[in-house]
């Protein structure tokens, strides 16, 4: 049977953890059951789901629809785009059958690309082997969160370019319901014998979307700052979100702390150069969230790295280079010390 494969290639950069992460996975999982109730999709439609970060990773291989189960979304640093369309290239060759002059293959594939971000790797090579291979068969719907990816990039790959208003509440949730409604019309189409060579979205816009003006360049997103730290009981790694303050210029003001495991390293960029700030610039924090250590930017003199600190003892051996050492609070007017910040 003639299949419609459905890509989602998803940023899962730093700047993505907190409440959008969270949205996301339930978005993911609430587009799982409802296509589940579609019999159109449940006999036509094949999903795979691709994360990026600094790296790129087949979260979900290709599956029938019946056998969909969402996945949890995993964070990496850096936004590598030419990585993403790489992979997604590569298993476009994998996964879709082609048509031969003795069948007929699978329907044209959609590719929904959701990244909040400019790149920071150099797309150009995927860029040009996408639009001179791969731009025929397939259809990609590209979805810019809060306007600040690269534009010009995106409209280079895609069909169709979005931008997401992510200020919004449910904003994420709103959009996964109009993807699964726009899979529920493709698969309709192609169920009825249409041609299937471009692609049917939903007319029924959240919001929170809207259609691309063809103007906006994109900038690099700085409206949040993500500090790698290690947990000094189990070594695992966390991030903690800081938001730009829109009262204080200069400041970011703590938004979320998330305990990731390592996979979180696998998907970060290979030697990516981190930007440095002043701790001075951050306001507020959280406890570990994987220990009930309740400090969380503990500097170690040694190495530099962030982690964790039971504020009784005031000594921790740094998990990140094993260096023992016992911690003081800085004094008034200290200038503070540096962190790594992170590429997402």
């Amino acid at each position: 049977m003639r299949m419609l494969p459905v890509y989602f290639v998803i940023d899962v950069s730093e700047s993505m953890i907190g409440d959008t992460m969270r949205q996301l996975d339930d978005g993911i999982a609430k587009l799982s059951d409802e296509l589940k109730t579609i019999p159109e999709a449940l006999e036509t439609a094949q999903v795979s789901i691709i994360a990026f970060a600094g790296k790129a990773k087949v979260i979900t291989p290709m599956v029938e629809v019946a056998n969909l189960y969402p996945p949890r979304l995993p964070v990496g640093g850096g936004t590598s785009l030419g990585a993403a369309l790489d992979l997604l290239m590569s298993r476009i060759d994998r996964d879709v059958t082609p048509t031969t002059p003795d069948r007929k293959g699978d329907w044209k594939p959609i590719v929904f690309l959701l990244t909040d971000g400019v790149p920071t790797d150099d797309p150009s090579a995927a860029i040009a082997k996408w639009k001179a291979k791969y731009a025929r068969k397939a259809s990609l719907v590209s979805i810019s969160v809060g306007g600040r990816a690269d534009m010009k990039g995106l409209r280079d790959i895609s069909d169709k370019t979005m931008i997401l208003n992510d200020v919004s509440d449910h904003a994420f949730t709103n959009l996964i319901t109009w993807v699964t409604q726009s899979i529920t019309i493709q698969s309709q189409s192609v169920g009825i014998g249409a041609k299937g060579d471009g692609v049917n979205l939903s007319k029924n816009m959240p919001d929170e979307l809207a259609e691309d003006d063809g103007i906006s360049a994109g900038q690099p997103d700085d409206r949040f700052a993500v500090v790698i730290g290690k947990c000094e009981t189990n070594e695992l790694p966390y991030l903690l979100k800081y938001e730009k303050s829109r009262q204080q210029n200069g400041i970011y003001e703590f938004r979320a702390a998330q305990g990731v495991s390592n996979q979180y390293f696998e998907l970060c960029a290979d030697g990516g150069a981190m930007q440095e700030m002043n701790v001075s610039n951050l306001m507020g924090g959280a406890s570990c969230p994987h220990c009930p250590n309740e400090i969380t930017m503990a500097h170690c003199g040694k190495c530099g790295g962030i982690h964790c600190l039971d504020v009784r003892t005031k000594q921790a051996v740094c998990p990140w280079c094993g260096g023992a050492g016992t911690y003081g609070a800085s004094a008034p007017g200290d200038p503070g010390f540096n962190v790594n910040r992170g590429l997402g």
